[in-house]
């Protein structure tokens, strides 16, 4: 398998080369108002993707173009179609058609990412080479039926084949993170987005903590995410959708079962738009799960548990007190009760609950709480302990 030299599904190498990331945009119009496709152009003969260019309409009359697009077509009606796109460049210099200010700050964010990649760690050898019949018969079956487009015979076979991989080698060795990614790109290709994009997610985060954020195998694999969220619509029916599939995996497989906890850790990110509360407490029962079922050293667990502290920076930056208080909670758990990290967030919630007159009681006891860990887990003289402090005096 060489997932390097081939695009992002379903797009073949060249159509993903000349094309950049982007959402193509489900078109509709009402009363002839609203957004449509026009032309079809440069039929790729690979992929079956064709050039189309999307305007803003009024009475079906193009009136703004809005860009051009790469497509192809998953579903259509009369009032809209749903498509997976990649987007052309705006210009070469400005891909994105950003305004001045943005794309600047873009263009130094990508490269402060290029240069950390210079001197990103090399990732582990591969433990594949000790073990030679992962890449038998099996798999060349699996390969030759995805070479020669059936997907759904492939499927079956690579999940095997993956089932084999998992079982002796690392959950995070790249051989082992190429073969889910090629099931998830397989699930895509069946029309099974959802289970697409819990693999997804999951091998994403594995490949950018191996490979690092601009190895072509982890922006390859974060493409395909944007194409299986495309395929779901909006966040709230991303949420129902993987909601419904994990409660159907949960009756047939187990809550323990490792589909079902990548189900669960996706379904949580879809929350975090909607309900961080929420979330987060999908991700405490989820980690308890995964510890229980792989390992608390397991790197799928590990990845259950960075989400996690994901979240709660996420609540943190909102600064809204259930947010807040969520978070302190789920920092617990997953720091331990009297970690650095733990007794911070209870000192910031203390904080945010004394700016309300009528919450300064509960402020106090919290603060009064948070110190008495602090001298017990930190030093006296611990610039957190002398804060805790300073603010409980403040307000006694």
């Amino acid at each position: 398998m060489e997932p390097t030299s081939q695009g992002v599904y379903p797009f073949c190498g060249a159509c993903t080369d000349e094309t950049i990331a982007w959402h193509a945009p489900d078109t509709e119009t009402v009363n002839g108002i609203g957004t449509m496709f026009y032309g079809a152009a440069d039929p790729c003969p690979r992929c079956g993707s064709i050039v189309r260019r999307e305007y803003f309409c009024v009475l079906w009359i193009p009136v703004w173009p809005m860009g051009r697009y790469r497509i192809i077509t998953l579903s259509g009606s009369l009032t809209g179609s749903r498509y997976v796109g990649r987007r052309f460049p705006v210009r070469a210099d400005n891909p994105y058609g950003l305004d001045k200010k943005t794309a600047a700050l873009v263009a130094q964010a990508e490269a402060q990412e290029q240069e950390a990649a210079k001197s990103w760690a090399e990732p582990p050898q591969s433990q594949l080479a000790d073990h030679p019949e992962l890449r038998g018969e099996r798999y060349q079956e699996a390969e030759d039926y995805w070479e020669f487009d059936f997907p759904d015979r492939a499927l079956p076979v690579y999940e095997e084949v993956l089932a084999a991989h998992e079982a002796v080698l690392p959950a995070d060795d790249t051989a082992t993170l190429q073969l889910r990614h090629r099931v998830a790109e397989a699930y895509l290709a069946v029309g099974r987005p959802v289970e697409a994009l819990a693999l997804l997610t999951q091998t994403q985060a594995h490949l950018g903590r191996v490979l690092g954020p601009t190895h072509p195998d982890t922006r390859r694999a974060r493409d395909d995410m944007r194409n299986a969220r495309s395929q779901l619509g909006l966040s709230r029916d991303e949420a129902r959708a993987l909601a419904a599939e994990l409660a159907e995996l949960e009756r047939t497989l187990g809550p323990n079962h490792p589909k079902a906890l990548r189900t669960a850790c996706a379904l949580s990110s879809a929350l975090l738009i909607n309900s961080v509360v929420r979330a987060l407490e999908v991700l405490q029962e989820t980690l308890d799960r995964s510890e229980r079922a792989l390992g608390a050293a397991h790197p799928d667990t590990g990845h259950v548990r960075e989400e996690l502290i994901r979240a709660c920076e996420l609540a943190e930056y909102r600064g809204k007190p259930d947010d807040v208080r969520a978070a302190a909670r789920a920092r617990e758990r997953a720091h331990g009760p009297d970690a650095l990290e733990t007794l911070a967030a209870l000192c910031n919630l203390a904080q945010l609950l004394a700016s309300s007159r009528r919450r300064r009681g509960e402020a106090v006891e919290l603060l009064r709480d948070t110190l008495e860990r602090c001298e017990r887990a930190l030093r006296p003289d611990d610039p957190l302990t002398a804060e805790v402090r300073r603010q409980l005096e403040e307000l006694s």
